[in-house]
């Protein structure tokens, strides 16, 4: 009875014009523009440490190789150029395995009001720190990072996970990710959801370096 009373409601009201079933959506009031960015919605943004861009965008990993290359042609030069590789090989092959198994086994990422950590390889962690209680954003480069927008990103805040970086009167703790890409980017991400999330939960405090 409801379906064929809605049906002769519909017929009544639009006559002269077929309608969809489908067409029918509920219809929300909209909510009042304000100047915090709307939270619903947002991506889910990922970042880890990247060995390609330890190896070879970094003074590290250049120096890493540089150091390989010269041992390699100081083996060469003495005639025992094939042991040298298959030394280096060996050696080179499991720092730079276990290094990108690592960084592919960590992982941090944000959405709407929390940033994620995840983090080991034999003993796995899963932490999570709310937005509003971020302190501080950091970035810093190498002369040679700086080419490639590969940096270390530094973040602090009051809550208990992470590295103790400052004791009491206001105690905070460090968590620091090296060589993600698009270092300044995340960092700005980072910055406006932080902002947005401390005004719509009404923090006033606000540090972001």
């Amino acid at each position: 009875m409801a379906v064929k009373t809605m049906a002769s409601a519909l017929g009544q009201g639009g006559k002269g014009c077929d309608m969809d079933p489908h067409d029918i959506i509920e219809h929300r009031p909209i909510e009042p523009r304000t100047g915090v960015r709307r939270m619903d919605g947002l991506p889910r943004i990922e970042f880890r440490s990247s060995t390609f861009a330890f190896l070879f965008q970094s003074g590290t990993g250049w120096m890493i190789l540089a150091l390989a290359a010269a041992v390699m042609a100081g083996g060469s030069y003495a005639g025992y150029w094939w042991q040298t590789l298959a030394v280096l090989s060996v050696v080179l092959g499991v720092y730079i395995a276990w290094t990108h198994i690592e960084n592919r086994t960590s992982l941090f990422w944000i959405d709407d009001q929390r940033l994620f950590m995840r983090r080991g390889i034999l003993m796995r962690s899963e932490e999570e720190i709310e937005l509003y209680r971020i302190k501080d954003v950091k970035v810093s480069f190498s002369v040679i990072q700086q080419m490639f927008d590969n940096g270390t990103i530094q973040i602090s805040s009051s809550d208990s996970s992470g590295r103790l970086a400052s004791a009491t009167p206001h105690p905070r703790t460090s968590i620091e990710v090296t060589n993600v890409r698009d270092a300044r980017a995340i960092r700005a991400e980072l910055r406006d959801r932080v902002e947005a999330i401390r005004q719509k939960r009404g923090v006033r405090e606000l540090d972001i370096g």
